[in-house]
């Protein structure tokens, strides 16, 4: 688009404001800030992909952990809805019904409804917010921290702040991303070796397919300015 669009029609589609940012980091020169703008897209894109891999990976490596743990506790059911009360179901204050992180269970069971698919475990996980699973691997959740570090079983140590601190940074650029902002300000060469170390932490193998495959790389290799 940058090549056959004119600066006027990038103001008038995308506005000032959003476009001043592109116009100082290419010095005012309009033609790069436009080849920037388009960078931008193309590196978001390859970056949501990758997200995408992980965060399926990464829900998938929670739900194995957090499965076990229930069956061991001689649980019926399935953990996702927490008839236990461990994760804030009914423990909301005011008009909210539930406690967070239950309360995006909530969220993603009544977007199942909405679309008339049945409430069973596997379609309330594929609709939880990837916020969801930073709450699980935090701080404030660290009571399952010692059945959830086995979702990491390639990390060294147990160390639940890096899993979360890494997670939490990626959750960040997805949600950038997901609003369309500006990431070429952000160290991408580091968000990307975070994503890939993360992926390792789950399996060596899932870090290095996400690497290969990815087209993360050669873009960065091409940004204009």
């Amino acid at each position: 688009m940058g090549n056959l669009q004119s600066w006027d029609f990038y103001e008038f589609h995308f506005g000032a404001a959003r476009l001043k940012h592109y116009l100082a980091e290419s010095h005012d020169v309009q033609s790069q800030a436009m080849l920037l703008y388009e960078w931008n897209s193309d590196i978001s894109a390859a970056f949501w992909g990758s997200l995408g891999h992980l965060e399926v990976g990464l829900r998938n490596a929670i739900d194995r952990q957090m499965n076990l743990r229930h069956e061991a506790k001689g649980r019926s059911g399935n953990w996702i809805f927490d008839d236990s009360r461990e994760l804030g179901r009914n423990a909301g204050r005011g008009q909210r019904n539930h406690a967070y992180p239950y309360a995006d269970i909530d969220t993603a069971i009544s977007r199942v409804r909405r679309n008339r698919m049945p409430i069973d475990p596997g379609q309330v996980i594929s609709e939880i917010s990837f916020g969801f699973w930073h709450q699980m691997v935090s701080k404030s959740q660290m009571f399952l921290w010692p059945d959830l570090v086995a979702a990491f079983p390639y990390m060294k140590g147990r160390n639940q702040l890096l899993a979360s601190t890494k997670v939490g940074e990626l959750r960040e650029l997805r949600n950038r991303i997901g609003h369309h902002h500006r990431i070429w300000a952000s160290d991408l060469d580091q968000k990307f070796e975070d994503l890939v170390a993360l992926a390792g932490y789950i399996h060596p193998d899932f870090g290095r397919g996400i690497k290969v495959e990815s087209r993360v790389p050669l873009i960065l290799s091409e940004r204009p300015i």
